[in-house]
């Protein structure tokens, strides 16, 4: 008597979701539904539709849950959100027949799968402890109901960059192997198994997406893009320039291109020119990748071998003059 009445059957013979969603759970056998709060004022509907179906016995559990928050906490997240914010909200991307019905999902950001859900799952729950990193089993042992808060969770995206920060810096080096190999086999990229494990090793630690790798190390697979002038137009002298051709010379014969070896070359010819790591290894950095940051640089002139990064060195070097005159 209490309730409003609900058309549960439209004249065409075609039945609202409050019936179908009820003969549909008790086909499939579903034992619980765990929805949106904003299904609470139709729970009743429901309940009475099981009841006056004779299917009570059958009915499932039902539990509801808090509204997942826009980032600033004001209002429930909306798809149009994440297209507005540039942020993902679906698992999947969906192209539309416009741009405002076209959505990234997660995985076409470069989340991994199991950092996502950890990160959903501690969006409105948490354990009682400090731990936030789990696995699928350890959360199926802890996981309950009743510890859902009660409150609309917070949709906080840069929680979700460091849920998935954290999973590709503590994957193994096969694993990433394996789900970034099918990404640069999509760029005609093919590498040995040795260079590509080096490769991951080298950015694992510094990288937030999948994609990352490639974006950050894509000078190992094709032309630099751009040279930091700024840097050079402080590092680069004309004095300095026949130091950094006579080490490049004695890298180009040099036999031992392991990292360490390749430390103690250079700074050894540093030693002897009397000159610091801060005119050296920016420089050093730049010609090899464009910019003058980026993983342990020794390790990386080891990674690329001597012919490739020799080659690399002695082409910048011809180019810096010519792009600082040009500046």
């Amino acid at each position: 008597n209490e309730l409003d009445d609900k058309v549960i059957l439209k004249a065409d013979g075609m039945p609202t979701y409050h019936l179908a969603n009820i003969v549909d759970d008790y086909l499939m056998q579903i034992s619980h539904v765990i929805r949106g709060e904003e299904w609470l004022s139709s729970t009743a509907h429901h309940v009475l539709l099981y009841r006056f179906l004779d299917w009570e016995e059958f009915m499932p559990a039902f539990a509801h849950l808090p509204l997942i928050l826009k980032p600033s906490g004001n209002g429930k997240l909306s798809k149009r959100d994440g297209v507005k914010l540039g942020i993902p909200v679906f698992p999947l991307s969906w192209v539309g027949e416009s741009p405002e019905d076209s959505f990234t999902g997660f995985r076409e950001a470069g989340f991994d799968p199991a950092a996502v859900l950890n990160f959903l799952a501690l969006l409105g729950w948490n354990p009682g402890t400090e731990q936030e990193i789990f696995d699928l089993e350890s959360l199926s042992e802890i996981f309950s109901l009743e510890k859902i808060h009660k409150g609309g969770a917070r949709f906080d995206y840069e929680k979700a960059k460091w849920f998935n920060q954290q999973y590709l810096h503590h994957a193994s080096i096969d694993s990433l192997a394996n789900q970034l190999r099918p990404s640069f086999e999509a760029k005609k990229i093919q590498v040995e198994a040795d260079f590509f494990e080096g490769f991951i090793k080298l950015y694992r630690e510094r990288v937030i997406y999948f994609q990352d790798f490639y974006e950050q190390g894509y000078y190992f697979f094709e032309p630099i893009r751009e040279f930091d002038l700024k840097t050079l137009q402080k590092k680069w002298t004309t004095d300095r320039i026949g130091f950094f051709q006579s080490l490049v010379e004695k890298l180009s014969v040099f036999s031992n291109w392991e990292a360490d070896q390749l430390e103690i070359l250079i700074k050894s010819e540093m030693n002897a020119a009397n000159i610091g790591p801060g005119d050296v290894f920016p420089i050093l950095r730049i010609a090899l990748t464009g910019i003058p940051q980026g993983p342990n640089l020794f390790e990386t002139l080891s990674l690329m071998g001597s012919e490739f990064a020799t080659s690399r060195m002695k082409e910048s070097f011809m180019k810096f003059d010519e792009l600082l005159s040009v500046a």
